[in-house]
């Protein structure tokens, strides 16, 4: 009975240990198990800036703005028949400014005005300036002007009975620093790549087809694992599969083009397009009719997606599909100004996801 006990405790302990092996081996080594790892292209934040994406919220597209001076003080003198008046002012921009300080006073009969010349507002600055406003005849200085006595002394000086109206004019629209005169301003948009969630399938273990490609369906596994179950009580083996992919980046570079445009179809189930819309820029169709574009070529730019904008427009096509080995940021960026400005929503796929199974249907 004994010995019964031991054997059997023997087998367990055998048991457990080939499948931790067999389970140990089976973690990938990318995701370390989750079946998914932070997107490289937003860092897993699931967001991405686009240079030029909108309107600079400072200039509201227009490129220039006009600056914000702010009055902060103001002072008069009379003296001799003329009147001086001393006012301050503060650019609240980050760019310097430019304008005129103009002051006028209004009698009965008349308004006397006096404006200075252009003058500089440094950023975040004060700049007093100085206008004297001259030409007031006799009867209206004597009423715009009252003689009060200082102190005890009996000397007297002279005191302005009105307060002088001050405005900044002629001030020049600056080049807006915000957006270095160019209208456009950064954003923040959803990430192509991980659609806004910071996340992709892990492309080592592509757990989320593992079943349609034949491996094993766990997620975070890369190998196919199976446990030879025990044969007459004793014997306990375990064996890891793995599964080598037949077809690889380099062996589609090399293919003739149109072979490779028939390859990639044959992926996405879609069809050849005619020769007029392969002129456009439409090399095929998927299932739903949607216009395909495929490059033979690594590091696709923002050109390639603006041409194949243009010729989904000329389709009457507010969806499509660009296929190329990869796409470099500016190719992003092209892509995102499409659907703001056009309403097109292009999606960008990689050879390497075809070949992965991870885009079967586009």
């Amino acid at each position: 009975m004994k010995s019964k006990l031991l054997i059997v405790t023997f087998i367990a302990v055998l048991l457990c240990s080939a499948f931790s092996v067999a389970l140990t081996m089976a973690l990938c080594p990318t995701c370390g198990g989750k079946g998914e790892i932070p997107c490289p292209i937003c860092g897993g934040t699931g967001t991405v800036p686009v240079d030029e994406g909108g309107a600079c919220e400072h200039c509201s597209g227009y490129g220039t703005l006009t600056p914000t001076i702010t009055l902060k003080s103001t002072s008069a003198q009379p003296t001799n028949g003329e009147i001086s008046v001393r006012v301050r002012f503060e650019n609240d921009e980050d760019v310097a400014a430019y304008g005129k300080v103009t002051a006028e006073v209004e009698a009965d009969s008349k308004t006397y005005t006096a404006t200075s010349s252009r003058t500089s507002f440094p950023p975040h600055e004060e700049v007093e300036v100085t206008v004297t406003i001259g030409g007031i005849s006799d009867a209206d200085y004597d009423k715009l002007v009252e003689t009060v006595i200082i102190g005890g002394s009996g000397s007297t000086a002279e005191k302005l009975r009105v307060s002088p109206q001050v405005s900044l004019s002629e001030v020049e629209d600056a080049v807006c620093p915000y957006c270095d005169g160019t209208g456009l301003g950064s954003l923040e948009v959803d990430c192509p790549r991980c659609g806004g969630t910071g996340w992709i399938d892990c492309p080592t273990c592509n757990a989320a087809t593992a079943e349609q490609n034949g491996e094993l369906d766990i997620s975070g596994t890369v190998y196919g694992v199976a446990a030879v179950a025990v044969v007459a009580g004793v014997a306990i083996a375990a064996f890891v599969v793995v599964k080598k992919r037949t077809v690889k980046e380099e062996d589609l570079k090399k293919l003739p083009p149109n072979e490779f445009q028939n390859w990639v179809l044959k992926r996405i189930a879609g069809k050849s397009s005619s020769q007029s819309d392969a002129r456009m820029g439409i090399d095929g169709y998927t299932l739903d009719g949607q216009p395909v574009s495929i490059k033979q070529a690594d590091n696709v730019g923002r050109n390639v997606i603006e041409n194949f904008a243009a010729a989904m427009g000329r389709h009457k096509s507010k969806s499509g599909t660009i296929v190329a080995f990869s796409f470099d940021n500016d190719a992003i960026r092209g892509r995102v100004r499409a659907k703001m400005a056009y309403g097109l929503d292009m999606q960008m796929v990689t050879v390497k996801e075809l070949i992965e199974g991870r885009t079967i249907t586009v």
